[in-house]
């Protein structure tokens, strides 16, 4: 049987790889909607850049507030883990599902704007993509990190970023 000291020391250590890894992806999709930004910039389809297609400018900027949500998120999630450690258990768990909801969709996206190009090794979206899978199937399946997460709530109270009053 492992000590409490050691089970709450075992805890934070994981609490606190779950949210590197959720920077990680982070930082995959950051340079994902970047490199979106600038194929449809360079490619000229129907004699101008994609760029200045309104159904790709809704995209980007889909892809850009996504991401945007996910960097506050994690910042708030790190804020919230210095301060309160192992307390900030269902704030790392909504983090990690909010991670991988944004991060599948920004990568679809970012592939899509590519077309054919975005599953070609050859391109660096390809590479994003492949790169941040372990990440977003490791250490579980969506539905148990969102099993997990209901747990996490019902066993503590959620006073996360959006947490709308579900505290105790």
């Amino acid at each position: 049987m492992v000590p409490a000291a050691s089970a709450g020391t075992a805890t934070a250590a994981i609490l606190v790889q779950q949210t590197l890894v959720a920077w990680t992806v982070l930082g995959s999709v950051e340079q994902a909607v970047r490199l979106a930004v600038e194929h449809v910039r360079a490619r000229v389809q129907f004699g101008k850049p994609l760029a200045a297609f309104q159904a790709v400018q809704f995209q980007i900027a889909d892809a850009s507030v996504a991401v945007a949500g996910l960097r506050e998120l994690a910042a708030f999630t790190l804020w919230r883990l210095g301060d309160h450690g192992i307390g900030a258990h269902a704030d790392v768990l909504a983090l990690r599902l909010h991670t991988l909801d944004t991060a599948r969709s920004v990568l679809r996206t970012a592939q899509q704007l590519h077309g054919a190009a975005g599953v070609c090794d050859e391109y660096d979206v390809s590479v994003l993509a492949r790169m941040v899978q372990p990440a977003l199937r490791l250490p579980s399946s969506t539905d148990r990190a969102v099993a997990d997460l209901a747990e996490a709530i019902a066993l503590d109270g959620f006073d996360g970023l959006f947490a709308h009053g579900l505290r105790r």
